[in-house]
């Protein structure tokens, strides 16, 4: 009877819910969708709205800074996640007065963080960014402000880390400050060359007629001038694609304007072709003679300037090709022109070659007495190819500050590593090791691995730059000579595959894998190269099925050479796979080896996943039985729990 009650009762409230929706579904589907959004926002109000402890944020910021008053570095350290840094600890001698950004000298002056009046620019239970005012001072010397913007995680109840550091504006200022005493302390004369202090000289008289002058560039003992009308920002010409908030010319050295203030950017004089500057105005580009006549109209897209020709450069306008002649006369459309076939001739990219400003017959500088560093505009295709950016800073042999020089480059070495051809002889590529001889604070010799592509259907030239060394510490040297590849393969019309020897120190389950190959997946958007993102070592298992091919290549392991991927390598690819998504790994050492490069996994306060079956790719599920088959011919297997 209960059974047959329950039924019934079962029957009327399916009979009740069906009648009443077809007397009043629109009522019924308004109701159910407010309890759905009530339900909704009291899970994301309780998910996302809990509002950040901010006292605890504002205490733990102070209880930093009154640490900085003790100087034990232990204690300090331990306030950052990574406190096992030689960034970190850098930094804490620094901010201690123990030593100098360069990590070398006695400071010239004192420092306080000003943790009182810290900022909060962001702040949820999990992370906050705090910036952080910093004041320089000195003896005799007005005081200078900078600051320091902090990341802070915190990793469990009234518990927090400082996760990064975003020291660039402080940098910047540390070093202004810092020359701006070391200028006070040596007279002129024994702290500028004279051409430098006749310069300053005459920039100050310059200014009754322009709104700046920014940099002089002495050619062969004369000086030019670039000069602005507007609001000049310097920090935005270093990025490649900046937006002008002013506009540029070149004053010779009998003060005549021979370039028009009209301009983005004026680049080196002398530096693409011999006796021409060239411009630059909402991407497009041309050239001026040094008499001020404009011999190519600021309308071409590239200037490639050429060597061993009859003519001066190849200019290009959308897909027509021009020559510029040696008489600086602009020719006709060249019918049948292959950019490929004259990359050979092209300046800078056919040889290697050194770039400083350390001679004395042509050096940049900035029109500043605390900014002492020289610096190269650099042509713009060498831009456009990734090879350097539109500002590069060298030590300056004008200025005597003493033995540090501050955030820059000895030189910058391009050494060319030859070109490639595919079978089909329409894709040539050019390979590329930059060479940077830093000095300074983060001083050391840094390579980077530039490919060149010629593209012979699409007529272009384009260009990818990827760090040689992609380890978890500061890089300290070159690369290993024990291994140097480079090979590019086309997987389609717009896009490749770049194959270059990376420095990794990857630690394996057993071992320790220092070189390897790095496969970079590089898409055609705008004319330009891009690579598509991907956190794994090997981005080839995110992007190809894998073949036999991908079983070649130069590895040091535990610092022996072998030509060819071995089972740990194999087992690490496979690995790396259920990483990416954040696979729960049994075997702790596999989560020691993913930490770094998928942190926000396998850190203190991640979310692991019991299985990532469900996100898993058609191709990582490829890659994974590809990897276990080859693993079977090598007398065994690893599942990825173990």
């Amino acid at each position: 009877m209960k059974l047959q009650s329950s039924q019934k009762n079962a029957e009327l409230l399916k009979n009740l819910y069906i009648g009443t929706m077809k007397k009043k579904p629109l009522l019924i589907t308004i109701l159910c969708l407010v309890v759905a959004f009530i339900c909704l926002f009291f899970f994301v109000k309780a998910k996302y709205f809990r509002k950040a402890d901010t006292n605890e944020i504002t205490q733990f910021v102070k209880s930093f800074g009154a640490q900085l008053g003790s100087g034990n570095m232990d204690s300090l350290s331990n306030y950052f996640a990574e406190s096992k840094s030689p960034k970190v600890a850098l930094l804490l001698k620094v901010l201690t007065g123990q030593t100098a950004l360069n990590g070398k000298a006695h400071p010239l002056f004192k420092l306080d963080l000003g943790v009182d009046n810290a900022n909060i620019l962001y702040a949820n239970p999990d992370i906050s960014v705090v910036k952080v005012p910093v004041i320089f001072s000195a003896d005799k010397t007005d005081a200078g402000n900078s600051s320091i913007t902090f990341s802070i995680m915190r990793i469990a109840d009234h518990q927090y880390k400082f996760i990064k550091v975003k020291t660039d504006l402080f940098i910047k200022d540390y070093l202004a400050y810092e020359n701006k005493i070391r200028a006070q302390m040596v007279p002129d004369t024994a702290a500028f060359k004279a051409i430098t202090l006749n310069a300053f000289k005459t920039a100050e008289k310059l200014k009754a007629k322009y709104d700046s002058v920014v940099w002089f560039d002495h050619v062969n003992g004369k000086t030019y001038y670039y000069v602005t009308k507007g609001t000049y920002n310097g920090d935005t010409i270093d990025s490649r694609n900046f937006t002008a908030t002013y506009k540029m010319g070149l004053v010779n050295p009998e003060l005549q304007e021979i370039i028009p203030t009209n301009y983005d950017l004026v680049r080196n004089v002398n530096g693409t072709i011999n006796g021409l500057v060239e411009v630059q105005k909402e991407g497009k580009r041309g050239l001026y003679n040094l008499t001020g006549k404009l011999v190519v109209p600021v309308s071409y897209d590239q200037i490639f300037p050429l060597v061993n020709d009859d003519n001066l450069a190849v200019l290009r306008n959308g897909d027509d090709f021009f020559y510029l002649k040696s008489d600086t006369t602009i020719g006709e459309k060249i019918a049948g022109f292959s950019i490929g076939d004259a990359l050979p001739k092209i300046k800078f990219l056919n040889h290697s070659f050194i770039l400083t400003d350390s001679a004395s017959t042509n050096i940049m500088e900035y029109n500043s007495r605390t900014d002492g560093n020289a610096l190269v505009i650099p042509p713009s295709f060498l831009v456009d190819l990734g090879l350097i950016e539109n500002i590069h800073e060298f030590t300056n042999p004008l200025r005597k500050n003493g033995e540090d020089e501050g955030e820059a480059s000895a030189s910058l070495s391009i050494d060319f590593k030859g070109t490639k051809s595919t079978d089909k002889n329409w894709l040539e590529s050019a390979f590329y090791s930059l060479y940077d001889d830093y000095v300074g604070g983060r001083g050391g010799l840094y390579e980077t691995r530039t490919v060149v592509l010629a593209d012979k259907n699409k007529n272009r030239l384009m260009g990818f730059s990827a760090g040689a060394y992609e380890g978890e510490e500061e890089e300290e040297g070159l690369t290993s000579d024990l291994c140097n590849e480079n090979e590019v393969t086309a997987l389609g019309d717009s896009l490749y595959e770049f194959k270059t020897t990376t420095e990794f120190d990857q630690p394996l389950l057993v071992g320790e894998m220092t070189i390897a190959p790095n496969y970079y997946y590089l898409k055609v958007k705008n004319g330009k190269l891009e690579a598509l993102k991907s956190d794994r070592v090997f981005g080839c298992t995110q992007f190809v099925k894998l073949n036999d091919n991908y079983l070649k290549g130069c590895y040091v392991i535990d610092n022996k050479a072998v030509d060819r991927v071995t089972p740990e390598v194999l087992r690490y690819m496979k690995n790396e796979i259920y990483a990416s998504y954040g696979y729960q790994f049994k075997n702790k050492k596999w989560v020691d080896a993913f930490t770094m490069r998928f942190n926000k996994y396998y850190s203190d306060d991640g979310k692991t996943n019991v299985s990532v079956d469900d996100s898993l790719t058609v191709i990582d599920k490829y890659n994974i039985n590809w990897i276990d088959q080859k693993l079977k011919q090598q007398a065994g297997t690893l599942a990825a729990n173990n």
